[in-house]
């Protein structure tokens, strides 16, 4: 199944726009005041104050708990990234882009950098007999349609991947509880005890239209958590996703959703893939990343921190900085630097005509003594 990764990365990172679609984050749960929020921890869940999705609303999401996103799934080969932080370069189909391209055109005062987190109490409290507390959890809404389309070349497995977002510094212990359906009261109230000792129950919180389907719980702190389910027909394709931490910690989190044909692999299998798809886009912003925005990584930045603004050669570095200590303020000086073949990187002077002479180990153009 390893061999799948790079054509699922593949996949994730080029879908672009269009997976974008089936992908969208409730502002409101920003709280402060943000977007129809009514305080520092609940958001708006559906019409009064209204809330404000990124990405053109929740297909029909009608419950009184506060959603934070929601992922549909089209095919039986659909995977999508619920990822947060301070990636600086979040892969084009994650939820984070989408939230930060909000922000950017609508309100740039808006945070982008902590979009999703939950308490480290909300799963179990020792104060509260052990039991979690609703509001410190989030809520994601997944939906699986056109069902009857999906699954008529046979059945396909929902595979959740819950990885802890190394962006933060800290590193809680999550779990997670998989319902079938959606909530549809308008009562629900999150500030209640989530029921988690010894198994969370149907319709916590007071909601209606959630059935248990599975729960699980990291074995340590950072720890990852994937598991596969079959899609139950009799779940319309709705599910909802209660996540938490327990331990005190608080953090964020990231979470691959996806579909897989029942037959193509065993569920183990499928599990360590999206677990090495996780920690596959968890690099990709590693290898990406441009602190200088000079188009070159940072990887492969021999020039790290290029003034804004200035060309750079394949190495990152600006003629300036390719020429190091040998200063380039005279015409002489500027015309010994290109002789020395800056965009190339290749010294083309011979030394007994060379004012500046190139140190490939310093990566720079130095003066000759």
């Amino acid at each position: 199944m390893r061999g799948t990764i790079p054509a699922v990365l593949s996949m994730l990172v080029g879908l672009g726009a269009t997976a974008q679609a089936h992908l969208t984050y409730n502002l409101s749960g920003y709280g402060a005041g943000i977007a129809g929020s009514t305080n520092g921890a609940d958001g708006s869940p559906t019409v009064v104050p209204p809330a404000t999705w990124t990405n053109g609303g929740q297909a029909g999401y009608l419950g009184a708990l506060p959603a934070n996103w929601y992922v549909g799934l089209h095919d039986a080969e659909d995977v999508h990234t619920v990822q947060t932080g301070l990636a600086p370069t979040p892969p084009p189909t994650s939820l984070l882009q989408q939230v930060n391209a909000y922000n950017d055109s609508t309100d740039p005062d808006l945070p982008t950098d902590a979009v999703l987190a939950v308490g480290g109490l909300s799963w179990t409290d020792p104060s509260n007999g052990d039991q979690g507390w609703g509001h410190g959890l989030d809520y994601g809404l997944i939906h699986v349609t056109p069902l009857d389309t999906i699954t008529e070349a046979g059945p396909v497995k929902l595979t959740i991947t819950l990885t802890d977002d190394p962006t933060d510094a800290v590193s809680p212990q999550f779990a997670y509880a998989l319902y079938a359906g959606w909530d549809t009261s308008t009562t629900s109230v999150r500030h209640q005890t989530f029921t988690t000792n010894p198994t969370p129950l149907d319709n916590p919180l007071g909601s209606t239209g959630l059935m248990l389907v599975d729960f699980a719980v990291a074995p340590g702190p950072g720890e990852t958590l994937s598991r596969s389910y079959d899609v139950d027909p009799t779940s319309d394709g709705k599910y909802t996703l209660f996540i938490g931490a327990l331990g005190g910690v608080s953090g964020q989190y990231q979470l691959v959703a996806g579909l897989f044909p029942s037959g193509g692999a065993t569920n183990e299998e499928l599990e360590q893939c999206l677990t090495d798809l996780s920690d596959t886009m968890a690099s990709l912003d590693a290898v990406t990343a441009d602190a200088d925005a000079d188009g070159v990584p940072d990887q492969k930045d021999a020039c790290a921190a290029t003034p804004a603004g200035q060309p750079v050669d394949a190495e990152g570095c600006s003629q300036a900085e390719f020429c190091g200590e040998f200063p380039v303020t005279s015409k002489a000086e500027k015309k010994a630097c290109k002789k020395a073949d800056w965009q190339n990187d290749e010294p083309v002077m011979k030394k007994k005509d060379a004012d500046c002479q190139f140190v490939k180990s310093a990566g720079a153009c130095q003066a000759t003594l």
